[in-house]
């Protein structure tokens, strides 16, 4: 079963596609220019050391070789999926709705999980019942800013989740995919904390609008603890374009000026016509998606209407917790964004 936005194979008319959270302004000409510039480059393997790829994470991050471990993926859930091999642990909590992969990854590993509706109906982390939850030899997985939620734990409560961790030889991933696109970064990450049981999970999917690159990474204080996931990894398993990828676009900081300016601007606007909408309520939102409830229909009755204009909705299938009026818009350019409220004011009016 496909839990996953971004399912637009499966249609033969080109779709608007507001069920994939990536970044509308695309893929950065600086990449462009280096990719055709370098195309030759496909008729060599790749270093299998990655060396200039991981360099530019560690300067894209400031954070020296001899602070963190960077270890790199074919996509973030490489990282999340050989992580949970690699740890000597013995269960996972999974704090839902949340991301389906993290629930896959658990089973894959072998390893018990106990997936809990731990976000209140505003998007909270309740981090009582989590830390209560907690057992010997636990892996807390966290998505930060929370998909599909889209709302941010605070950094006190990742304080008080890791020394509870700690105390019991426990462990937390945090997933920051959608970091970049909050208004507070990098002040939101918590990527500075310097903590062994603490892994951080990168990706330049969403926020440099190529997920067709499959390359994302882990960042682990407990250097150690990286090399055993690096281990893990099959040898070339990043390919030459995502290397190129890389190494470029993590540079590219008129890119991520201008990202920073479309998200700033485009959520506000989101945000506030929702609000015009009487038939849907809404979770405010830090990242680039928004989770929308509706009133009057189900996610199923609204993405088939919406079909119709060729636009495409995330459903709530594969979110434990969310009910089946729900579902998650991506946030993209003025007017896709302007079609869509157009289309879901029409739509119980």
């Amino acid at each position: 079963m496909n839990y996953h936005g971004g399912d637009i194979y499966r249609y033969t008319d080109e779709m608007t596609d507001f069920s994939s959270n990536i970044n509308p302004l695309g893929v950065p000409e600086s990449f462009k220019e280096v990719l055709l510039g370098e195309l030759s480059s496909v008729t060599r393997y790749p270093d299998r050391m990655y060396r200039k790829l991981t360099r530019s994470i560690h300067d894209y991050i400031e954070k020296s070789e001899d602070e963190v471990a960077v270890v790199l993926g074919n996509g973030a859930v490489e990282v999340i999926y050989k992580a949970m091999q690699a740890l000597p642990v013995e269960s996972v909590i999974i704090a839902a709705p949340t991301f389906s992969e993290y629930r896959r990854a658990a089973v894959h590993s072998g390893l018990m999980f106990n997936e809990l509706i731990l976000y209140d109906r505003c998007g909270r982390l309740r981090t009582g019942a989590l830390i209560d939850a907690i057992s010997q030899r636990s892996l807390v997985v966290l998505c930060n800013p929370n998909n599909p939620t889209g709302t941010l734990t605070p950094r006190d409560d990742f304080l008080k989740l890791l020394e509870v961790l700690k105390s019991r030889e426990g462990y937390l991933m945090v997933d920051e995919t959608f970091i970049e696109f909050t208004s507070d970064y990098p002040c939101s990450s918590i990527i500075d904390e310097r903590m062994d049981n603490l892994i951080i999970i990168r990706a330049l999917t969403k926020y440099f609008g190529m997920p067709g690159i499959r390359l994302g990474y882990g960042v682990f204080h407990n250097k150690e603890l990286g090399q055993k996931v690096n281990g893990l990894m099959e040898p070339w398993h990043i390919n030459t374009f995502a290397d190129l990828a890389g190494q470029t676009v993590l540079y590219d900081r008129l890119y991520q000026e201008e990202t920073r300016k479309w998200i700033r601007e485009e959520r506000a606007y989101m945000m506030n016509e929702l609000k015009k909408l009487t038939q849907y309520t809404f979770l405010p939102t830090e990242s680039n998606f928004i989770l929308v409830s509706s009133k009057k229909y189900t996610a199923l009755e609204i993405q088939e209407i919406l079909l119709k204009d060729k636009i495409l909705i995330r459903l709530p299938e594969g979110f434990t917790g969310l009910g089946e009026r729900e579902f998650r818009i991506a946030i993209k350019d003025r007017k896709s964004n302007m079609k869509l409220i157009s289309l879901l004011e029409e739509i119980t009016s």
